[in-house]
């Protein structure tokens, strides 16, 4: 009989074993699989919108030479990438802050800065939508101040997207930032500017060399996060900005074109885990030096 304890005969199972083996399964059944299927699925023609069993690399050859889906493929990194590095510059001041602060609110202050997680993201989506809206409360504003002659459409935009994604995925930088100042003894700051160097100075190449993981974690965490983002996308850039997640759906769900949907989707993971991959490796080489 197979036991944890070894308390019982037969064979045992080592506790670390089981520790991982269990979630390993997890992420096996319910992560690789089915994206293994996807990728199957993206070298086979649809037919009818049936998918057959004829191998083709056509569903690639379509979206890497047409210019309207090379675009959309474009416009997604280009949002992963902006909301990435303003997630990752707006995040750091706010938890230096929250760090660095004796305010006995300070808890308070923490949990209010988190506070936008317990709001689903498309309650929050559709805020910012109230406010760029052509007929929403900005434009309203602008013309009451007689600022604009004519009501100006933010979205759908790809600007619409960045900010709304900025701002649902701004807690998850703070969050990120925290962790790394909070092993950042305050003390080398105060060792630095005592020997002569100004707060400048301090902050560049003494405070910043040390949160260089955080930052970077809170780009890569934004950045991975926003170029597989639907809702947002969706409602703030509708048919206009689209991007690769809005794109699959369209294929899936409305075309019912399943292979060229997966054949988008595949590229969408493969290029994301390259850059992650090089990222990383990067990453790790600064680390060493």
């Amino acid at each position: 009989m197979w036991t944890i304890d070894g308390k019982q005969a037969g064979r045992r199972v080592p506790l670390p074993l089981v520790l991982i083996g269990v979630p390993a399964l997890f992420l096996l059944l319910f992560f690789v699989v089915p994206n293994a299927l996807l990728l199957s699925a993206s070298f086979l023609r649809s037919e009818n919108q049936v998918l057959t069993h004829e191998l083709t690399l056509q569903n690639f050859t379509i979206f890497l030479t047409k210019k309207v889906y090379l675009l959309t493929i474009l416009r997604t990194f280009v949002v992963g990438i902006s909301v990435g590095f303003l997630v990752a510059l707006l995040s750091f001041p706010v938890s230096y802050f929250l760090i660095r602060t004796q305010s006995r609110f300070k808890g308070a202050l923490i949990a209010l800065s988190l506070a936008p997680l317990l709001a689903s993201v498309v309650v929050r989506t559709y805020g910012w939508y109230v406010l760029l809206d052509r007929f929403g409360f900005l434009n309203d504003v602008l013309m009451s101040i007689d600022a604009i002659q004519q009501r100006i459409a933010f979205i759908p935009s790809t600007g619409g997207i960045i900010v709304g994604l900025t701002h649902a995925l701004l807690p998850y930088g703070i969050l990120t930032n925290l962790a790394s100042l909070s092993v950042v003894n305050p003390n080398i700051e105060k060792a630095a500017m005592s020997l002569g160097a100004n707060r400048t100075r301090t902050f560049l190449l003494v405070l910043l060399p040390n949160c260089l993981p955080g930052l970077a974690a809170s780009f890569l965490l934004a950045f991975s996060i926003s170029i597989s983002a639907y809702a947002t996308p969706a409602i703030l850039g509708g048919y206009a900005a689209q991007t690769v997640a809005t794109l699959i759906y369209t294929f899936i769900m409305q075309v019912l074109d399943w292979s060229l949907g997966a054949a988008l989707g595949a590229i969408l993971i493969v290029s994301t885990v390259v850059i992650l991959y090089f990222s990383f490796r990067f990453g790790g080489r600064r680390a060493e030096l």
